[in-house]
């Protein structure tokens, strides 16, 4: 999965600095070799990017897809707390050092991520996920609210996935398909 992440991050990073991560979608079917990133669509203020990992036989193995979103500068309504589902999975609070790790291995070089207070990569609690679910081979990911260094984020285990809250806040949910 991480080389997935390396080649997304490989994208018009200048052009993209500022913008955040709104979905993503993961498919993992073995192991690839060679990886290539395209811009699918770009316009104004949103822009979807894939990244194809393919074997030695350039037989497709792994993708990820995201949706970029460049904030409005317009202050957004904070939604009421969720009522939480599901069975506690795991609590985790990401560090300043634990993002500059992250930023180090992946080459997300976003501004967002290099704040005084940085958001969270959204792909970095992705990846921390796979060790729990790295039997999973393609999952859907909505990345609802930002999530700040040194907050403390409460992944709960759902049926067919994952929601994770900050301050009852919800600001992930990942779906695992099947078939």
């Amino acid at each position: 999965m991480i080389q997935l992440i390396q080649n997304l991050a490989k994208c018009d990073e200048k052009f993209f600095s500022g913008w955040i991560l709104a979905h993503a979608r993961i498919v993992l079917d073995g192991k690839a070799v060679f990886y290539s990133n395209k811009l699918l669509s770009a316009a104004e203020r949103r822009a979807v990017f894939s990244v194809t990992g393919t074997d030695e036989n350039n037989i497709t193995r792994q993708n990820l897809k995201v949706l970029l979103l460049l904030p409005k500068a317009t202050t957004r309504k904070i939604p009421s707390k969720a009522e939480i589902k599901g069975a506690l999975l795991d609590r985790h609070k990401f560090s300043v050092g634990q993002i500059n790790e992250y930023i180090a291995l992946s080459g997300d070089k976003n501004i967002i991520h290099q704040r005084v207070r940085p958001i969270v990569p959204g792909l970095m609690m992705v990846l921390y996920l796979y060790d729990f679910f790295c039997s999973q081979s393609d999952w859907d990911i909505r990345f609802l609210n930002p999530v700040y260094a040194d907050d403390e984020v409460f992944f709960y285990r759902q049926d067919n996935g994952v929601n994770a809250y900050v301050n009852n806040k919800l600001v992930l949910t990942i779906k695992f398909k099947t078939g």
